[in-house]
């Protein structure tokens, strides 16, 4: 399993959604956009609500998630810099299936639904390109659901700090920090934070990893890879 396969499997790839278009196309989209901060754990769309526009991630990690019956969280995707969000329920005219909220300090710019839409009408490479975006999206949802559903404790952990991994890379000569809280990486893998802190545990006694508070430093690559067990 490379980073390349990864970011095929469980990564929207939308970051080049607005590359290339028309610039006059571009200005339209973005004249109007206005940036936003948002501290970790801070709300930036919630489910039920109706979308006003879409977002695009300039500086820190979203997460987008589900409530469940227990009143707690699934996360599902994790977006970092350069995605976009929010587009699906905007497209369809519907509420918003899911929530996003800050995963660290964010910098997140807001485009408006007028000036989207109205892009969207004019361009049917933009339209071509939600399509494939959305084709892809479904894919990734299916590995999620997958891997749920297929998958021991151990295993998703394990797969859940490689995607983290390709999430949270800045540079292929510096270590990768993977900053996340225990609730969180619990609310991905789909199990009780009990079980990642054990599972973190055995990792550390096995060499695959190091902690320095909350943050998380793969050690052996190759050797997560063998434990996650995914093809």
């Amino acid at each position: 399993m490379t980073n390349l396969f990864l970011h095929d499997k469980f990564s929207f790839n939308n970051e080049d959604l607005l590359c290339g278009l028309p610039a006059t196309l571009c200005e339209d989209i973005t004249k109007n956009c206005v940036v936003s901060f948002f501290k970790a754990g801070e709300l930036i769309f919630k489910e039920g609500d109706r979308p006003e526009g879409i977002y695009r991630i300039n500086d820190g990690k979203v997460k987008k998630f589900t409530d469940t019956h227990l009143r707690s969280e699934h996360i599902f995707y994790i977006c970092k810099e350069g995605e976009y969000l929010g587009y699906h329920a905007l497209l369809s005219e519907e509420l918003y299936p899911d929530s996003a909220a800050a995963l660290t300090d964010c910098e997140v710019v807001f485009i408006s639904k007028e000036d989207f839409m109205n892009a969207v009408d004019k361009s049917h490479e933009l339209s071509r390109r939600l399509l494939k975006n959305l084709s892809h999206e479904f894919g990734v949802f299916l590995n999620a659901t997958r891997i749920l559903a297929k998958y021991t404790v151990r295993e998703r952990t394990a797969l859940n700090l490689l995607v983290l991994e390709s999430k949270f890379k800045q540079s292929e000569n510096l270590e990768t920090e993977i900053s996340i809280h225990r609730e969180d990486l619990a609310s991905m893998v789909g199990t009780a934070m009990e079980s990642v802190v054990r599972m973190l545990k055995d990792f550390k006694e096995e060499n695959l990893i190091t902690t320095k508070r909350s943050s998380i430093f793969i050690k052996d690559y190759n050797g997560l890879v063998k434990v996650a067990n995914f093809s």
